[in-house]
């Protein structure tokens, strides 16, 4: 898994040497524009009211003429406040499928698109639950959610986790309300902490995934994010954790 922008090109490259090592890729898309000064305010009235079209074109003609398998993850999390687009559920909505519509026009049908919701609101009310944000069965192919364990030390909001208790509820939800769609965990991770409970989460973590078929697969947030904040959430960044890993997730079946 990899992140765009609206001011990019379509990454035809990244996504074949993606497929060279084996995988598939999945395009997470932001609804705004890296280092142009244009990251602050929502971008989804632009969206909705045409100014992306040519964007969406010319990305949607390049998978196309790809033609290989690709996720695109539009607009992830976008019930937390932390992202620009969040915040007004009907306008993503209509953004969306507006995107979803200029992709099918253009006949690139073989694109994946993947709803993923935060596993927590914010703000945790109602009128920005991540039911709000679905577009609907026509236009979502896969779910998603994205969660992580940040443990005791980050921030007077966060203590350490289970896997179990950041998903079993959102994914519960999930999977009653849309029954005939495969489901993903589409990006979580666990801080750093004390070596050994951090192996033991892993190890945790697939024991309690592998109870539930319908989750397709999962990825691993394997980047440092301690210049922003935010913990280091390389696998290997603690002893034992790459064994945990290599010996549940990575294990041949």
């Amino acid at each position: 898994m990899f992140y765009r922008d609206l001011g990019r090109p379509y990454p035809r490259e990244s996504c074949d040497e993606i497929r060279r090592r084996g995988a598939v890729p999945i395009l997470s898309l932001e609804l705004w524009h890296w280092g142009r000064g244009r990251r602050a305010g929502s971008r989804l009235p632009a969206i909705v009211a045409g100014e992306y079209d040519a964007f969406f074109r010319a990305w949607a003609r390049d998978a196309k003429a790809d033609g290989a398998p690709v996720l695109l993850r539009f607009g992830f999390e976008m019930n937390g406040e932390w992202f620009s687009w969040s915040g007004d559920p009907a306008l993503f909505v209509r953004a969306w499928r507006r995107a979803h519509g200029i992709f099918r026009e253009e006949g690139a049908d073989h694109v994946t698109w993947v709803w993923a919701p935060n596993v927590q609101s914010a703000p945790d009310v109602p009128a920005n639950s991540m039911h709000a944000y679905y577009p609907g069965d026509d236009v979502v192919d896969r779910v998603a959610l994205d969660g992580y364990n940040f443990g005791d030390h980050h921030d007077e909001w966060h203590r350490w986790q289970s896997f179990a208790e950041v998903f079993d509820g959102p994914l519960g939800e999930l999977l009653a309300r849309y029954p005939g769609k495969p489901v993903l965990i589409a990006e979580t991770g666990c801080a750093p902490g004390d070596p050994e409970a951090r192996a033991r989460w892993i190890r945790d973590a697939h024991a309690w995934l592998v109870r539930r078929p319908r989750v397709e697969g999962i990825v691993w947030f394997h980047y440092d994010k301690s210049r922003q904040r935010e913990p280091d959430w390389r696998i290997d960044a603690t002893p034992g954790a790459l064994e945990a890993f290599n010996e549940t997730f990575a294990a041949p079946r």
